[in-house]
């Protein structure tokens, strides 16, 4: 995983998961809730996603094993 797949599903502007190595997934159900470091960076090796209780993830791209869209059941 790249940080430009994950900067492009947030342009997506529609719910995503990050699944990592250990087998936790990350919810993003919004691009507010994901941190991406500037462009500037040298090394952009990581994401920060929040969560709806307050807390954040720092999750290294290394760790990152897949992203997957979230389907509406209704449609």
């Amino acid at each position: 995983m790249n940080i430009a797949q994950i900067e492009e599903a947030a342009q997506r502007g529609v719910p995503f998961r990050l699944k990592v190595a250990d087998g936790d997934e990350y919810s993003v159900p919004h691009p507010d809730y994901l941190f991406l470091p500037p462009r500037s960076a040298s090394k952009r090796t990581y994401v920060v996603i929040h969560n709806d209780a307050g807390f954040a993830s720092l999750l290294p791209l290394l760790t990152i094993t897949s992203l997957s869209y979230q389907v509406d059941a209704g449609t």
